[in-house]
């Protein structure tokens, strides 16, 4: 294995055990068997370390995403898009810190990078959305601040859930995530049976 790759390895393992607080030059360097100042030489600093883990976790969050193209109609997209945004932070729980709810999180190709509005996972819910539209699922007039306003819902949502603020069951806490936002598109014009069937997860 190249030394870059045993170092990602190290670092990747710290980040699961411990968080991304846990992920600091020394502390890789230890675990790889290096000094501190040979980490230098394949990364320049902790941030740049850090948005290497970043950009791990978006490629397999938009793993997760991708599954809703199996699905049929726009609307079944759409719905499952969500569903999957669930299952990526539930089952991925650090990587949905580091991505999401650090104060000061890197962008996840680097600070001289696209911004988050061209990071792929965002397009994917940009592209479902304009996809509703288009088939008149959804009334709505700008596909991207739809696709921030849910973001924005769905990120509340499971961010209150991941920090211990709701006292729910993880199944208690998903049929609350399904509820809410078939309400929240209602809201963009979705018709009642088709939000009511997004709820249940049909």
């Amino acid at each position: 294995m190249e030394t870059r790759d045993r170092i990602l390895a190290a670092a990747r393992a710290l980040f699961l055990k411990h968080g991304a607080e846990g992920v600091g030059m020394r502390a890789v360097a230890a675990r790889v068997g290096l000094t501190p100042m040979a980490l230098y030489r394949h990364f320049r600093s902790k941030e740049a370390l850090h948005n290497v883990l970043i950009e791990q976790g978006h490629s397999v969050f938009l793993q997760y995403l991708q599954r809703a193209l199996a699905e049929p109609s726009p609307g079944g997209r759409l719905a499952r898009s969500g569903f999957e945004y669930l299952n990526f932070a539930l089952e991925h729980r650090q990587d949905y810190r580091m991505m999401f709810m650090m104060a000061s999180a890197p962008r996840p190709s680097g600070a001289e990078g696209p911004s988050w509005r061209d990071v792929a996972t965002f397009r994917f819910l940009v592209d479902r959305i304009r996809e509703g539209a288009a088939t008149g699922l959804l009334k709505i007039d700008n596909p991207e601040r739809t696709a921030l306003c849910v973001w924005a819902h769905v990120h509340g949502l499971v961010s209150l859930y991941l920090t211990n603020k709701l006292e729910l069951s993880e199944t208690q806490f998903r049929d609350l995530y399904a509820r809410s936002v078939a309400d929240l598109m209602l809201a963009f014009g979705w018709p009642r049976e088709p939000a009511a069937q997004a709820a249940s997860g049909q």
